[in-house]
């Protein structure tokens, strides 16, 4: 009997770690990047940033999508997050705070068109055409 009780007393605790480790459904999954880029492709593709405040929600968004985004694709997802906080942070007026940001999305433009033809390959979504300084395959 003792052995029964030590061997339930393993199992209660192996689905107690599992469940802490990935019971919040937020794992790296095509599928579910897949569904949320194409439930969410209006507020990615056309976002509606008028005013500041509406800026952290739409950061919010691609970070929570992020979190579920495959490895396959997943820095590239992480270099758009990044460049569009740089982007958040510019001071209008501020050369300075403009540069930087500049630089950022143009150092974003090769994840950009790779983050696009992922999309359509793997999930059969067009975002639309990506527009960059220089054309990248892929």
């Amino acid at each position: 009997m003792t052995s029964r009780r030590s061997t339930a007393v393993v199992c209660v605790l192996v689905a107690a770690v599992l469940a802490a480790c990935g019971g919040s459904g937020d794992q790296p999954s095509a599928e579910r990047f897949c569904g949320e880029i194409d439930e969410n492709r209006d507020a990615l593709t056309n976002p509606s940033v008028e005013f500041e405040s509406d800026i952290e929600p739409l950061l919010a968004l691609y970070r929570r999508i992020g979190d579920v985004a495959p490895l396959s694709i997943e820095s590239e997802w992480r270099q758009l997050i990044v460049a569009y906080e740089t982007a958040s942070t510019i001071v209008p007026g501020d050369d300075e705070s403009e540069q930087i940001a500049v630089a950022e999305i143009y150092s974003s433009e090769e994840s950009a068109a790779r983050v696009s033809s992922w999309l359509i390959e793997n999930c059969a979504v067009d975002i639309g055409p990506v527009f960059t300084v220089v054309p990248h395959d892929g």
